[in-house]
This record gives C-alpha cells, sequence and structure tokens, in this order.
C-alpha cells in the first residue's frame, strides 16, 4: 500500500501530465492520443468562446470537433499554473492556457490567440485519470477569430 501522501503528489502529476498531454496531442493533431485523455462521455463548457451553452458528448465527438477546427492550423496550446484539488477518486485541475493559432493559407490576417482559464474534471478510471468536464473561461483574445473554426465570429477581445 502506497503511503497517502505519496500517493496524492503521485496522482496530482498524473493529473497535470493528463492536461498537459491533451494540450500537446491538439498540438501534434495526434487524435488518438487526445482521445485517450478522455472517458466516454464529456461534459463542455466553451460558451465564452463559441457563445454556446454547456453541453455533453462522447469523448469521440468532442475530439473530433477539435479535429475538425484545428487540423488545418498550427497551434500551440501553452498550460500553465496547474492548481490540482484531490478529493478521492475525483480531482479538479484548474490552469491558464495560451493558445496561439496560426493559418497558414492566409495570406495576411492569420493569427487568432486567446488567454484562456480552464477547470477540467478528472475522475480516476482503472486505466488512470480521465477528464469527465472540461470548462473554458477566456479572460482575452487577439487576432482574427475567423482563423478558428470553433470561435464565434464575434468573439470578444476582453
Amino acid at each position: 500500500m502506497t503511503d497517502p501522501a505519496l500517493q496524492a503528489l503521485l496522482d496530482r502529476q498524473a493529473i497535470v501530465d493528463m492536461v498537459v498531454g491533451y494540450a500537446r496531442a491538439l498540438d501534434a493533431k495526434d487524435w488518438a492520443a487526445a482521445r485517450a485523455c478522455f472517458a466516454d462521455e464529456v461534459e463542455t463548457d466553451y460558451g465564452d468562446l463559441r457563445g454556446s451553452g454547456p453541453g455533453r458528448a462522447s469523448a469521440h465527438a468532442f475530439v473530433e470537433l477539435r479535429r475538425q477546427a484545428l487540423e488545418r492550423l498550427k497551434t500551440h496550446h501553452l498550460s500553465t499554473n496547474h492548481l490540482v484539488t484531490l478529493d478521492g477518486d475525483v480531482a479538479t485541475c484548474e490552469s491558464a492556457t495560451l493558445i496561439h493559432r496560426l493559418d497558414p493559407s492566409r495570406a495576411s490576417d492569420n493569427t487568432f490567440d486567446t488567454l484562456a482559464h480552464y477547470t477540467h474534471t478528472l475522475a480516476r478510471t482503472p486505466h488512470g485519470w480521465r477528464i469527465t468536464r472540461v470548462r473554458q473561461s477566456v479572460a482575452w483574445n487577439r487576432g482574427n477569430a475567423a482563423v478558428h473554426a470553433g470561435a464565434r465570429l464575434d468573439a470578444p477581445p476582453r
């Protein structure tokens, strides 16, 4: 049996690794790796960026939407300031993410950047920690929202 303090440290690192691993998978366009970060069903709230309310989707459908929005772009998701709260087999990871998006097919006005605060809820599964809920709160946007198919065109700069 693992010491509880050591287990908490191991859990925290595994949770941060999962959140960062998801960001890395998006940038690498590794959709299978992105899917592996999630439980089978995902609750989502991207209302600030998309202008939509909270929703629920299969992990496959959720990742497919990310693929459709990002596959033609060059992206960099910089995920920082991870604060993990553990509650048994459920955890919350709050973080800040700076997302750079570049559309190489556009000669000009080809970037759209977002600083967002994320709250990921994760559950311990037999296969390790998996994300069950994602909430994005946009601090600001900069650039041409038309670059990102997932953004509403009137995305406020804030």
